[in-house]
């Protein structure tokens, strides 16, 4: 037993040793791979370094020898209005079709696929029936077309997501489903038209490396810079397809930051638009500019396209050479004033309305049908715009030596050529030989004819006289540049510092001031803002007829506020149909400019208003982004029962105090609550659900919608808003 016992115990033993001799053999084995490994790793990261390093223009070489490079287009700069509000900004656009000759387009899968996809087209992008869109996707299969569309219009780059992530596109490749999209980049302006010829628009297809230009207003004229500089990609081929990869990045557009003003913008196309539709006139221009600066807070050029309907084609503010007629007269009366020729108080002999100055030259009033004015005092005879009465003053003065009243006249400035930043502003016209003057010149340059001047060079003169005499040159854009870097500015600049002694212009102050409260104009004598100015009525000569006998031109170039001058403005309104007095129709427009304008930029310090102790009306805080309803709230310290601000829209629940709930969030495919929501923030939150929006009403936030809260709507769908 015990000889077995050892027997046993010895070959245990032998195989422990043998156990230990193979974990030894294997530790040193695997020992022997790691460092073959280690080795062959650092082989591996010191051949990378050397390629991606001393051999990496060889390799740079051969890859752009296989694949050529292709540019890359950047981003066009954005235009920006005087606060920064976005006027012109680019978005992509995509026009997507299908290839159902691609090279591996699959049947099968199509055939498979085309009802649900039909289905999802339909009720995603509307417009047509799903059997439609069915109809058109089979054609082009059947007739294997290259490029039939699967959206009859260009689609942003969020439908574009949606149109990638249907089943039949998502996880398949384009050659397999045929899709193919040409990227465009289109302008958006969050303001739809306004300012529409300022701002200009762009070329609808690019040029050969991919980059859209302006073709219209500060679009072309700062295209250079909104434009960028190109990238260049080179495509590398991958599994059957190429890939592109940035080698030079391209540089971005830079921003074009304006002078126009979005309120006074709007204000200004709004009352133009309401007053040409009411005249049924073929045109009509209106300018704000700023007194102080010169800047350009607002231009609108609205012709009639049918009956009722206005657009912007051309830009007559700066482009149009009309005849000034009696706005006109303002400069001659002060030409006059300043020589020292005559004073306010001096009286002239306008007898009947009818004055023969020479044989053959006449020069009539227009009350000349009632027995004219008679004997007036030169004020008066700027009140009632008397021709007679400015051109017997001139006549006095300078009859005989026209040169030095051209020469007055040119010592203003007046005929100065205007350079804004958008192309087509015209030049002034007025014979500057002085001795070519017939003898009908002199007076009747006097009341403004015999010469030709854009509306924006009459504004720029009146300005002055609101300026206190100091020209200055009207400007509409402030600078060009991004958030780091600034390459074009421009600063208020003087054209002339006094165009005439102080004292004459004070007196043409009272003189224009007088025109609304006592001549002319006063049917714009506003109880809310003092408006000074001048009427003008221009007869329209057309080839065939007589003076006049093509209709009329009327004109009120002016400033507000008359005590503390602001803004100037000039409404030009060419051939109105049926209303008298005609006059009265561009200084209607500027009253409502100057009344709304006022209301509108007039600025009162928060902490200088003091609460009223016999008040017992609540503050309405108009619902929207939560961000400006909490500092509306801040501010005002109205009451509110309940705010829970996590989300980013807050809805107005109603009742005697404002509650506000953070559950007002959009919800796609479904229509918001906007009652008692700000007008802008509406606006907003509907379009960006792809509603079309109309609004009435001049209240600050809504009171009705036209689709219900909570009803299914569709992208293109129309909703009207009741302010």
């Amino acid at each position: 037993m015990k000889g077995h016992k050892g027997e046993i115990k010895d070959k245990r033993a032998a195989g422990e040793q043998e156990r230990d001799r193979r974990i030894k053999k294997g530790w040193i084995a695997y020992m022997l791979f790691g460092i073959v490994m280690t080795m062959l790793g650092f082989a591996v990261l010191v051949k990378g370094s050397i390629t991606s390093t001393r051999d990496a223009a060889a390799w740079d070489k051969l890859l752009i020898h296989t694949s050529p490079d292709v540019s890359s287009a950047p981003n066009r700069g954005n235009i920006y209005s005087d606060m920064g509000i976005p006027l012109a900004i680019s978005v992509p656009m995509y026009d997507t079709r299908i290839d159902f000759r691609a090279g591996g387009f699959n049947d099968s899968i199509f055939l498979t696929n085309v009802d649900t996809l039909a289905e999802e087209l339909a009720g995603y992008f509307g417009g047509e029936s799903k059997a439609s869109y069915k109809n058109r996707l089979m054609n082009g299969y059947n007739e294997k077309k290259r490029a039939t569309a699967i959206v009859r219009r260009e689609i942003n780059h969020v439908d574009f997501g949606r149109l990638k992530s249907m089943p039949y596109f998502k996880s398949r490749s384009n050659n397999t489903t045929g899709l193919t999209a040409t990227r465009y980049i289109r302008r958006n302006r969050p303001y739809n038209t306004l300012a529409q010829r300022t701002i200009g628009g762009l070329k609808r297809d690019a040029d050969s490396i991919g980059i859209t230009h302006g073709n219209s207003g500060l679009e072309m004229a700062f295209d250079s810079l909104l434009c960028g500089e190109p990238g260049i990609d080179q495509r590398i081929r991958v599994h059957n397809s190429y890939k592109r990869v940035p080698r030079i990045p391209p540089k971005d557009g830079l921003n074009v930051y304006t002078t126009l003003n979005v309120d006074i913008q709007d204000i200004t196309e709004r009352a133009l638009r309401k007053k040409l539709v009411e005249v049924n006139a073929d045109w009509g221009t209106a300018v704000v500019m700023e007194v102080k600066t010169g800047q350009i807070k607002a231009i609108s050029n609205l012709d009639r396209v049918s009956e009722g309907h206005y657009t912007e084609r051309t830009n007559h503010a700066l482009a149009d050479l009309l005849v000034p007629g009696s706005t006109f007269k303002t400069a001659s009366m002060l030409v006059a004033l300043n020589e020292g020729y005559c004073a306010p108080k001096d009286s002239v002999d306008t007898g009947n309305g009818i004055y023969h100055y020479a044989r053959g030259l006449t020069i009539k009033d227009h009350n000349a049908h009632k027995g004219g004015y008679g004997k007036i005092t030169l004020d008066q005879a700027m009140w009632y715009s008397s021709n007679i009465g400015v051109a017997k003053v001139l006549l006095e003065g300078f009859e005989g030596e026209n040169k030095k009243f051209l020469d007055r006249l040119n010592g203003m400035n007046i005929f100065d050529p205007i350079e804004l930043e958008i192309p087509g502003t015209a030049n002034a016209m007025i014979k500057q030989d002085a001795s070519t003057w017939s003898k009908s010149t002199l007076p009747w340059v006097s009341f403004g004819y015999e010469l030709e001047i854009p509306p924006i060079y009459t504004l720029r003169f009146y300005n002055a006289i609101a300026n206190g005499g100091t020209m200055m040159e009207p400007y509409l854009v402030n600078s060009v540049g991004n958030e780091r870097i600034t390459v074009w500015s421009k600063k208020p600049k003087v054209i002339n510092k006094q165009i005439a002694s102080k004292q004459s212009i004070r007196q043409m102050q009272e003189m224009l001031r007088g025109v609304v409260l006592y001549g002319t104009g006063k049917d714009m004598n506003s109880p809310f803002v003092e408006i000074a100015g001048k009427t003008g009525t221009t007869q329209i000569y057309q080839q065939g007829s007589s003076w006049g006998g093509a209709g009329h031109m009327v004109t009120f170039c002016g400033y507000f506020p008359a005590n503390d001058p602001q803004y100037s403005c000039i409404v030009v309104v060419f051939r109105p149909k049926g209303v008298y007095p005609a006059g009265n129709i561009p200084g209607a427009v500027l009253v409502e400019i100057a009344e709304q304008t006022v209301a509108t930029t007039r600025n009162i310090p928060i902490k200088s208003v003091k609460a009223d102790s016999l008040a017992t009306f609540d503050q309405h805080v108009s619902s929207g982004l939560v961000n400006s309803v909490e500092r509306s709230l801040e501010l005002t310290k109205a009451h509110v029962d309940a705010l829970e601000s996590r989300g980013t829209w807050l809805q107005h629940l109603g009742g005697d105090s404002l509650q506000l709930l953070h559950r007002a969030d959009p919800i796609e495919g479904q229509m918001p609550d906007l009652i008692g929501m700000a007008t802008e923030d509406a606006i907003y939150l509907s379009e960006q659900l792809g509603l079309r929006v109309s609004i009435s009403g001049r209240k600050g936030y809504v009171k009705r919608q036209s689709i219900k809260a909570g009803q299914t709507i569709r992208k293109g769908q129309s909703v009207h808003l009741t302010l």
